[in-house]
């Protein structure tokens, strides 16, 4: 008997590192953006139909190529523009159903980020950076600048 495979689906995603902007498409599960990037089984992410700009020339094309992989660690910032790409709500919201909203900022060595964080009760710094199984953050409405090349 064959094995079902998870049900794909492929969603437009922009994705930051350190030197490149890359814009494409990626296949994820049911779990969306979110189950992608957090996969323990992989380190590696793909995109297919792929274009490539470096950070500091953003008008500048680098190279278009079919499929690329990306280390995980080395992703700095994952955007798409729907927010049920990102994921089911459980897994988004850590499953809960009333959450505040507040602005944050938040900066790494390389970007500016700026947007909304969505979090059950009120904002508790230590049990956001040090509590839950989250790898990566999500913030809607954000923006993200690049601290070394405005």
């Amino acid at each position: 008997m064959a094995q079902r495979a998870l049900t794909k689906r492929i969603i437009p995603v922009h994705v930051l590192t350190a030197s490149y902007r890359i814009a494409g498409t990626a296949k994820v599960s049911n779990a969306g953006l979110s189950g992608l990037l957090t996969d323990q089984t992989s380190e590696f992410m793909t995109i297919m139909d792929a274009s490539l700009g470096r950070i500091h020339e953003p008008d500048f094309l680098v190279q278009k190529l079919s499929e690329i992989r990306l280390v995980k660690d080395q992703i700095h910032s994952a955007s798409v523009r729907r927010r049920q790409d990102i994921g089911p709500k459980g897994i988004t919201r850590a499953g809960y159903e009333n959450v505040n909203s507040f602005n944050i900022a938040v900066t790494d060595s390389t970007y500016e980020y700026e947007g909304i964080l969505e979090w059950p009760g009120r904002f508790d710094f230590k049990a956001l950076m040090s509590g839950g199984t989250w790898e990566y953050l999500p913030i809607f409405k954000g923006t993200v600048r690049s601290i070394m090349y405005p």
